[in-house]
């Protein structure tokens, strides 16, 4: 994959390309949105990362339904280039933000704003370079991929050659090639759910916004979808991501937001959050099943809070601190105890989430 820059012959506004040697890609200026296509040369260029620019910003937003407020008063914004995870419980709020950020709800007070444009104002300019993926999508079990792909070609006002060069591409990067004309009806839920991934990227969007794209997804699913939106961050695209999948976020965001009750309760770079757990927990490993009186030499040992065993396997709990760790070994050994690994606990994502859900509940 490389990328270039291009100008728009309308404008004059500079338009960063992508795409590989030799390739067709087309394009729609960001500022006049006037749309045309590139095709690359050989050379290789580098591909830009994350901008200080927001694409996506959300203002003091608030949503109501008949008295309940499913969002309150909520702020955040998107990155050029970056991968925005949106997380939280059932009924937290992600849905309605989703949709108020394409306008298929309007707020009860705040803003939101794509590429400087008002959402609710003008929906058709701020949503013209979005590709998104809502709750339910839309899909026409009658029809064929090519033949409803070709459908919302025309409602994206693409040209035949530009529709089926992207059927082409976005079948094969969803892996449903071979499916093209099949009668989506037959589909299982899971090539379902990657075709309407197709569907959303079919304009060539610069912005995607994805709730849940792993629902109905196998093990080796979730794994292409996890390497395709690794392939569009690469690309240049943004992408705001609402999952309920810790591990996938994880391996994928560069910063998440968690959502609880319709409230912001924390956000961060993913090793921002990871530097705000307090790694306490020791997993200690011993060559044979522990004994009474050596269960009790361990909870002697005064820098232990806390003591789990299973057969062979301890989990202390202490203070984080390095030399209390070094001092619980030592201790270990000066008992004679046998001990095969002893390891700190790394903490992730699930862990950080579980914590702030039970003790914070509110705006940080």
């Amino acid at each position: 994959m490389i990328s270039k820059t291009v100008e728009c012959p309308r404008c004059k506004n500079h338009v960063e390309a992508y795409g590989n040697p030799g390739e067709i890609t087309y394009l729609s200026c960001p500022n006049c949105y006037t749309k045309g296509k590139y095709t690359f040369p050989g050379e290789k260029a580098e591909i830009k990362t994350i901008s200080n620019i927001n694409t996506i910003e959300v203002k003091n937003l608030t949503k109501s339904f008949n008295g309940f407020k499913a969002l309150d008063n909520i702020s955040f914004n998107v990155k050029i280039g970056e991968i925005l995870g949106f997380l939280g419980p059932n009924g937290s709020g992600k849905t309605t933000t989703i949709k108020l950020l394409t306008n298929l709800l309007t707020p009860n007070s705040g803003h939101a704003y794509i590429n400087g444009i008002d959402v609710n104002k003008k929906p058709t300019k701020a949503l013209l370079s979005v590709g998104a993926l809502i709750e339910v999508p839309g899909i026409y079990d009658y029809l064929t991929p090519h033949e409803m792909l070709t459908y919302f070609g025309k409602i994206h006002k693409m040209n035949k050659n530009e529709i089926n060069q992207r059927i082409e591409k976005v079948l094969r990067l969803v892996k449903l090639k071979d499916w093209e004309n099949k009668k989506i009806g037959s589909f299982s839920t899971g090539m379902q759910r990657r075709l309407v991934i197709a569907k959303a990227i079919l304009h060539n969007p610069d912005i995607l916004i994805l709730d849940e794209p792993t629902i109905g997804l196998d093990p080796k699913g979730i794994k292409d979808v996890r390497e395709m939106l690794i392939q569009f961050k690469a690309e240049g695209i943004t992408i705001f991501l609402s999952s309920h999948l810790l591990k996938e976020v994880n391996d994928t965001c560069d910063r998440v937001i968690f959502l609880d009750n319709g409230k912001i309760v924390t956000q961060g770079s993913i090793d921002e959050i990871m530097n705000r757990m307090t790694v306490d927990t020791i997993e200690v490993k011993f060559l044979n099943k522990l004994l009474k009186d050596e269960i009790k030499k361990i909870k002697s040992i005064d820098e232990i809070s806390n003591l789990e065993i299973e057969e062979d396997v301890a989990k202390i709990k202490f203070d984080g601190k390095p030399e209390t760790s070094s001092k619980i070994l030592i201790k270990l050994m000066k008992y004679k105890l046998k001990v095969v690994s002893y390891a700190i606990q790394n903490a992730d994502l699930e862990d950080f989430y579980v914590s702030i859900m039970n003790d914070e509940k509110g705006v940080v």
